[in-house]
């Protein structure tokens, strides 16, 4: 990491680069920019953490947001996006004209189509139902900080190759790569509350004014600002909602969940759209969506769609005509979810994601060449280390157990594979979670199957009050 602490790397989260220099004979000779910025990000966070107050950030909550970026850089199909790696196929198959990859003018275009690709994905993926379920895990957080941008839902792909494989059409492969990671890489820095907006910027590119409206869950922020470089296709298409300098954001879903479980985060909204939302009943049992076609749109329909409210057409889906239906009013006194943990638990769980940091690094680099029984070894053994940092954050009571598991899961692999300094510290680890174990807070436990009834009975509360 700290080998891509260079000026240059530091250029491509402002999208500051030249066309000679991100323009490659082949789509494998992309450099994998996101690892180049890596170490930025790392600097940015921690230095940003000195100049936020106290509420403005949490351990368990930064952790999270950097746990679920490890989650999304894991199922990488063969390290690369969904799009890319199937770019080459499709546009071999289907391209209508031959761009001379070289040109300035066809780069400049390439910018400008993966940007409109993004905003409509980003659209789809809040309007669309299951969409939204590949989504949310971004928005999960009641923060808004720079560890927010690293806040990836693992199955963002799904919602997005379709309109960035649109480009096959007439883009080349070798100048579409480079686009997408430096789209993704430029929202990075618009992700914090310490810029203040940025004058008549605020008409051409996205910035942290327009992109905190995005995160926002107050009424007038629900579904705008979609942008992911210039914004001005949310001018364009009439999604755009400027920063109201007399009403505070708050941050997160329209119903927060209660967890720091990254795994969780990731799919509890899947099964509530594929499942929950369909079978829902009033008050008086009768289903919101009875028959199979309703249960289908629930499905694809908007997010906060109900029987009777009205949506318009735009691209292949619905949205919602009115974008504030059934949102309610932001209770600014409610105090974010943060459950207490001993100073001694602090450190323990600071130590195992610096081990988690160190041994992700290395599959990433790695993970092409190994066997398939060491890929999915590691898999496991990063998926459970996650896994444990949340139910540790949540005080579940599931946390000793598994961080139990993962040890002796760690010695297995240490066995298999030869790796004394893992071993090592896998075998130090097991004091530290008998000493934690004695020390186990009477706080209350919140466990998955709590973090879902909650949100289900929300919604079932809300909907029930628009029944009526």
């Amino acid at each position: 990491l700290l080998a891509d602490l260079h000026p240059t790397n530091l250029r491509y989260l402002f999208y500051a680069v030249t066309p000679a220099e991100t323009t490659f004979a082949s789509i494998d000779d992309v450099p994998d920019y996101t690892k180049m910025v890596s170490g930025w990000f790392a600097v940015i966070i921690i230095t940003e953490m000195f100049f936020l107050k106290k509420d403005q950030f949490a351990l368990n909550d930064t952790i999270t947001s950097a746990t679920s970026g490890i989650l999304y850089l894991l199922f990488k199909f063969s390290g690369k996006y969904l799009s890319a790696a199937l770019y080459v196929s499709v546009y071999d198959k289907i391209h209508l004209i031959d761009l001379d990859p070289y040109n300035p003018w066809v780069w400049i275009l390439c910018f400008l189509t993966q940007d409109l690709a993004y905003y409509l994905s980003h659209r789809a993926m809040h309007e669309c139902g299951i969409f939204w379920a590949f989504h949310q895990a971004h928005h999960s957080s009641e923060y808004y900080n720079f560890s927010t941008a690293t806040r990836k839902g693992v199955f963002l792909e799904l919602g997005a190759f379709t309109f960035d494989l649109m480009q096959c059409l007439f883009i080349p492969p070798q100048i579409f790569l480079p686009h997408k990671y430096l789209n993704l890489i430029y929202q990075f820095w618009i992700h914090t509350e310490l810029i203040p907006p940025l004058g008549p910027l605020e008409y051409i590119i996205n910035t942290p004014s327009s992109h905190r409206v995005h995160h926002g869950r107050n009424a007038y922020c629900i579904d705008r600002n979609y942008a992911g470089t210039l914004i001005i296709w949310d001018r364009l298409f009439g999604t755009y909602a400027a920063e109201k300098r007399d009403e505070p954001i708050a941050y997160g879903l329209v119903e927060n969940v209660k967890s720091f479980n990254a795994i969780w985060l990731q799919w509890f909204d899947i099964w509530y759209f594929l499942v929950a939302k369909g079978s829902m009943v009033n008050p008086e049992g009768k289903e919101y969506f009875p028959g199979v076609w309703n249960k289908i749109v629930a499905i694809f329909a908007p997010p906060g769609y109900y029987l009777g409210a009205k949506t318009r057409q735009f691209f292949w889906w619905r949205y919602m005509e009115d974008n504030t239906y059934g949102i309610p009013e932001v209770d600014h006194s409610e105090p974010k979810y943060n459950p207490p943990l001993s100073p001694v638990k602090k450190m323990y769980l600071i130590s195992q994601f610096v081990f988690l940091l160190t041994f992700v690094h290395p599959f990433l680099e790695r993970r092409v060449e190994m066997d398939w029984l060491e890929f999915l070894a590691q898999i496991v053994l990063i998926v459970h280390t996650i896994q444990c940092l949340g139910y540790y954050f949540d005080n579940d009571s599931n946390a000793i157990f598994h961080d139990r598991m993962r040890c002796f899961g760690i010695l297995g692999y240490c066995m298999r594979y030869h790796s004394t300094a893992l071993m090592i510290i896998s075998v130090l680890n097991l004091p530290c979670i008998m000493y934690l174990e004695s020390d186990q807070a009477p706080s209350p436990t919140e466990t998955e199957e709590a973090a879902a009834s909650d949100t289900t009975e929300k919604k079932k509360k809300k909907k029930a009050v628009k029944s009526e």
